[in-house]
């Protein structure tokens, strides 16, 4: 009796860290790829500061047009504005990982 509830211990002692090691993987393996990382070093950094310097000429381009249609309310359209032409794209240039393909605008 003893040395079948040993056994049956052994077994269930052997299977559990296989069980575990599974879980984290899921949220670290999507969002790294390290065949990206050179992509996005030599392609997709450089254009991030493009479009960031081309936003922020735009932005001042159009700062006349924002500022009538800042007069009606909700009165965030400068926000709005240099959000899309300026923000995004320095976000995504500046503070998104190296190597992370996804792009959300919550990097804290």
């Amino acid at each position: 009796m003893k040395k079948h509830l040993l056994i049956s211990l052994l077994t269930a002692l052997l299977f559990t860290p296989a069980l575990h090691a599974k879980a984290p993987v899921t949220s670290d393996k999507a969002r790294y790829d390290p065949m990206f990382v050179p992509i996005d070093i030599l392609l997709f950094r450089p254009l991030g500061l493009v479009t960031t310097i081309a936003g922020s000429a735009l932005f001042v381009a159009v700062s006349p047009f924002t500022a009538l249609s800042s007069i009606a309310p909700p009165h965030d359209a400068f926000q709005r504005v240099g959000d899309i032409f300026v923000v995004l794209p320095a976000t995504y240039t500046f503070m998104r990982p190296i190597g992370d393909k996804r792009f959300t605008r919550n990097y804290d």
